[in-house]
């Protein structure tokens, strides 16, 4: 019997982000988390790092009683490393889909703003940038659910936990422990994602001494392209 499979979302969202993905694995056990900030989980302790949103994570994990497969995009794919360096027993293995090790720094500084102004303003203001990083034109043109509910999670997401997690982005550096990363890792993503992702997705293949798999989309191409992502994780968990 295959190990679990534990879904890590992205900024933004909730546990819910994945279930297209989960829907297409069958049989696999799947189960998909709350992180800090989000869907029902509190934000975590301002000024905490990436620490802060594994840990929880890990005890989850823990009281499943065996290593599990950790898929986590963006946010979760920068937890899903944490787990995989600070807490191996736990990992099978990981599936790191359109995430970073590091983010450059104009990145950094974008998410310092996003910071400023979900503080400030509330997050209204930065759904539509959100759709426009995430999905296809194609798709998020024609109303699809998908979509939908990425703006109504996103829109209700908590401004504050939004922002400490914003300001966790902007400081987290795990390039350090990818490289001596002991769990088996698979790397995706979207081949029209951000620069800064593709670029860190190539530069996580090589850590890892693995390849890229490239995927129709941007951002979020694993729900955009439910099938073939739940293909590479199903694999990679048998």
């Amino acid at each position: 019997m295959s190990a679990p499979v534990v879904f890590l979302h992205p900024l933004g969202a909730d546990a819910r982000f994945w279930d297209p993905v989960r829907a297409e694995l069958g049989s696999l056990t799947t189960v998909a988390f709350d992180l800090p900030g989000h869907g029902s989980a509190p934000p975590s302790p301002a000024g905490a790092g990436i620490d802060a949103y594994s840990a929880p994570v890990a005890l989850q994990i823990a009281a499943l009683g065996e290593p599990v497969n950790i898929v986590g995009m963006s946010l979760g794919g920068l937890v899903a490393q944490q787990l995989g360096t600070a807490h191996p027993h736990l990992v099978a293995s990981v599936v790191l889909a359109d995430t970073v090790p590091v983010y450059p720094e104009p990145f950094r500084r974008t998410w310092r703003e996003r910071a400023k102004t979900a503080r400030e303003n509330g997050l209204s203001s930065l759904v539509q940038p959100m759709v426009e990083m995430w999905f296809t034109a194609e798709l998020s043109g024609r109303d699809d659910p998908r979509v939908e509910q990425a703006r109504r999670t996103f829109a209700a997401t908590d401004p504050e936990g939004y922002a400490r997690t914003c300001e966790v982005l902007a400081d987290v550096d795990l390039r350090e422990g990818v490289t001596s990363l002991a769990v088996p890792a698979v790397v995706v993503c979207g081949d029209d994602d951000a620069p800064a992702f593709r670029d860190a997705a190539q530069w996580l293949a090589d850590a890892t001494r693995g390849t890229v798999h490239w995927l129709p989309g941007r951002h979020a191409c694993a729900v955009e392209e439910p099938e073939r992502f739940a293909a590479l994780v199903a694999t990679t968990a048998a």
